[in-house]
């Protein structure tokens, strides 16, 4: 019994420790939004950002952004995101050979609206990731920590209510003896140990 309790206080330890680095790796997790890509012509696209657990927290965000000269070496590239009461978020406008453009900041759960323009001979790769469960990370950890415990005592509380259940039902029925079907054997002769049935095969010879 010792034994199995020291047991018990390893594992709990260790299956909270496995439980925190598993929601710390889905917490970094990163959700891509295709804004434009190098096959398809520069389009205004509308991004839904859904909401974590019905709340409205601000969700980390960075725009990847690569604009790529295929029939010219320089020209205007400009790219805006606008939230759904046309709110201008960020936005950037500038020269093919100033480099990638990249925005990071975060958005609150709703629609967005995010509008690329380039110079002809010009296109744009864009990526938005989305970090939803970032922001949620530090109560992720206390809320999975805290069920950890409660099943963790709960484990504890129900087998010892057991115990005791078994117990006392144990005392109120005490189990009994089950009695031989068969007689113990005298010492002797086996003749003077069985029983002879006289109706039966093996009864006294009759004398004559």
């Amino acid at each position: 019994m010792e034994q199995k309790r020291l047991v018990n206080l390893v594992l709990w330890p260790v299956a909270l420790l496995v439980l925190n680095s598993l929601w710390m790796s889905v917490a970094g997790g990163v959700a891509p939004y295709e804004i434009n890509d190098v096959d398809q012509d520069i389009e205004t696209r509308t991004v839904e950002l859904e909401s974590v657990f019905g709340l409205t927290k601000e969700m980390p965000a960075e725009m990847e952004v690569e604009f790529t000269g295929v029939s010219v070496d320089d020209g205007t590239v400009s790219w805006i995101i606008r939230d759904a009461s046309n709110s201008v978020i960020a936005q950037w406008t500038g020269l093919l050979s100033e480099g990638p453009p990249n925005w990071s900041g975060a958005l609150e759960p709703g629609t967005y609206t995010v509008e690329t323009t380039v110079d002809e001979g010009i296109v744009a790769e864009q990526v938005l990731q989305i970090q939803p469960f970032e922001s949620y990370r530090l109560e992720g950890h206390i809320i999975l920590s805290i069920c950890l415990f409660l099943v963790a005592f709960g484990e504890v509380f129900i087998r010892q209510k057991a115990e005791i259940f078994m117990a006392k039902r144990v005392k109120s029925n005490p189990s009994r003896a089950e009695k031989s079907p068969f007689k113990p054997l005298r010492t002797g002769m086996p003749d003077d140990d069985l029983s002879l049935d006289e109706d039966g095969p093996w009864r006294s010879p009759i004398g004559r």
